[in-house]
């Protein structure tokens, strides 16, 4: 069932206002026995119990559809651990994700996968209940993922909500991050193919609620600095509440600030937090991500929040930030809310080189449109996508350019926020004259099922130049979209390497010169909702057999060109 009034964020008043509503729109419903996307009407007994969530069957694919449903044929068995028959309070809501990296250098992503599991005060467990390890699944080629968790050494404990992956000390191998409620687990890639777990050693083991991570070189000495986004203080004997059928929302709860570590080169960070000024108070971070918004060489940091304006920390070059999301248009929706936001994406949907930032949210989302002077305009309702996604709630987005068109389309996980009810994903595709249209016919079968979804990454899994899809969900399996679409397009991926820069290239500016004109992206911590997908930059060429002009400005202020370059290949670049 469909959510056909939009919540505007999850605390009392806007609760209040719907709780005369919701019950009228839920009342009746029964579980589907076929995939466990619809619940009967949550109560506040958690004893109660409302049917044993259900794993979605593989979703069969029609030979036309772009996306297809590969999981179990890829061989990706993870199960989100929830430990829990409904949704009974805020943490439970968000579910988790994980993160694509490629941890052996093969070329081949990876893919890391978190379990919550229980945790006394949160989730309604039976006593003993063992929690599921996190999981990590290697990509052996031809479409096939071997789990190696236990090998690697990255099962990890606690409740977990999020991962991250950089390689934080240069050396070579993909280093992961894994945040989670209490304190988080940092793992140095050995190189061998396993990790040691060095939170206490390196010092980034914070004990906050965790809720999202990003590696960013916030001082660009060429090393990775870690910025963690923390989220509430959850005090499961909070009764203020009214609202029978819904949980108390983020104001009710004390806020916790975020975390900014500095890294000193030598396998430690320091906590710089406040001398930075990103020790903002008041706020409940969802997610964060590493944004040059005015690309003047240093990075940026948008934070969603949940339940009051997001934050624009802008860099002044030297690693220090100061809010400025008012100054700049982006802390508020068109409607001029602070509603629930999950997460930002950054992309370049109108191709005029200026970075876009998408954000998802409990209420109306936003596409904020970028311009030369730093401010940013909200083109939600006017792109279309205000129409398309309203009677959703959005969690993971992510930019794609799903038919190698060369331009940006999105793809939005949807799920409820207070049920355990599925709803559909959306595939969007950019028209090209800057608005969007509904994509599902064209994306196939899995954007008409209901999944309770969370997560959302994109990436290349198979390397063949059309972007695929992982999306997680709460107490069930995840999905990876296998892109089968076949277009005469063309395609160029670039990953990066950085020497005098941090190896990853993050902050680097990347423009493709071709016939058909100029496309430009910034390597980042590719890091969405709980979710961080392929770093690599990927660029549809359309008709374009040739890239005629590849320019990388790299962080350190290099500017490295190449010419006559071959489309269709995933292109390999080192800072000279």
């Amino acid at each position: 069932m469909k959510q056909l009034l939009m919540p505007r964020c999850r605390d009392g008043l806007p609760a209040l206002a719907l709780s005369l509503v919701l019950p009228l729109l839920f009342a009746g419903c029964k579980p589907n026995p076929q995939n466990g996307t619809a619940t009967s009407k949550p109560e506040n007994n958690p004893s109660r119990d409302h049917g044993a969530l259900t794993v979605t069957p593989p979703i069969p694919a029609r030979p036309e559809d772009f996306l297809a449903d590969v999981s179990q044929k890829a061989g990706l068995t993870f199960i989100h651990q929830y430990c829990d028959n409904r949704i009974a309070n805020i943490l439970e809501s968000n579910g988790a994700g994980g993160a694509v990296l490629d941890y052996d250098n093969d070329g081949l992503p990876d893919i890391f996968l978190i379990s919550s599991g229980p945790l006394a005060g949160v989730t309604h467990h039976a006593p003993g209940t063992p929690r599921q390890p996190n999981r990590l699944y290697h990509n052996l080629g031809q479409g096939r993922f071997e789990e190696v968790t236990e090998k690697a050494g990255v099962g990890g404990t606690g409740f977990g909500f999020a991962a991250v992956a950089a390689d934080y000390d240069n050396d070579g191998f993909t280093d992961l991050y894994v945040v989670n409620v209490g304190k988080n687990n940092l793992y140095h890639n050995r190189g061998n193919g396993t990790f040691e777990e060095v939170t206490d050693k390196a010092g980034v083991g914070d004990t906050g609620t965790g809720i999202a991570a990003v590696f960013t070189d916030v001082d660009n000495d060429g090393k990775l600095d870690l910025f963690v986004a923390n989220y509430l203080t959850y005090d499961p004997n909070y009764n203020l509440y009214f609202n029978p059928d819904s949980y108390p929302g983020p104001l009710s709860y004390k806020p916790e600030c975020n975390v900014l570590y500095r890294n000193r080169g030598d396998g430690t960070f320091e906590n710089i937090s406040e001398a930075a000024g990103v020790h903002l108070t008041g706020h409940r971070a969802m997610s964060v991500a590493a944004i040059d918004f005015d690309q003047d060489g240093d990075q940026d940091l948008y934070i969603s929040n949940d339940g009051t304006p997001n934050s624009l920390l802008v860099n002044d070059g030297k690693g220090h930030f100061k809010d400025l999301a008012l100054a700049h248009g982006v802390a508020f929706n068109a409607l001029g809310e602070a509603a629930g936001s999950m997460a930002a994406a950054v992309g370049d949907y109108n191709n005029d080189l200026l970075p876009d930032i998408l954000v998802t949210r409990l209420g109306y989302g936003s596409l904020y449109q970028g311009a030369s002077n730093g401010f940013f305009t909200d083109r939600m309702m006017a792109s279309g996508l205000g129409q398309l996604t309203a009677e959703y709630v959005g969690w993971g987005g992510a930019f794609l350019d799903f038919d190698n068109d060369r331009d940006a389309d999105v793809v939005i996980a949807n799920g409820d926020a207070h049920h355990l009810v599925g709803w559909e994903s959306l595939l969007l595709e950019n028209t090209g004259t800057g608005t969007f249209i509904n994509a599902r016919d064209k994306g196939g079968a899995f954007f008409s099922a209901r999944i309770r979804a969370r997560g959302c990454a994109v990436l290349d899994f198979n390397n063949d130049g059309r972007m695929d899809v992982l999306i997680t969900a709460i107490g069930d399996r995840c999905f990876l979209l296998e892109n089968q679409g076949r277009t005469p397009n063309h395609w160029l991926t670039v990953n990066l390497e950085g020497t005098r820069s941090n190896r990853d290239g993050f902050g680097a500016r990347v423009r493709v010169v071709t016939r058909q004109g100029t496309l430009g992206a910034e390597a980042r911590c590719a890091m969405g909702f709980l979710t961080m997908g392929d770093r690599r930059l990927h660029f549809g060429l359309g008709a374009d057999e040739t890239v005629d002009r590849l320019e990388i400005r790299w962080p350190s202020g290099t500017v490295q060109t190449l010419t006559g370059v071959k489309a269709d290949q995933v292109l390999k670049v080192r800072e000279q």
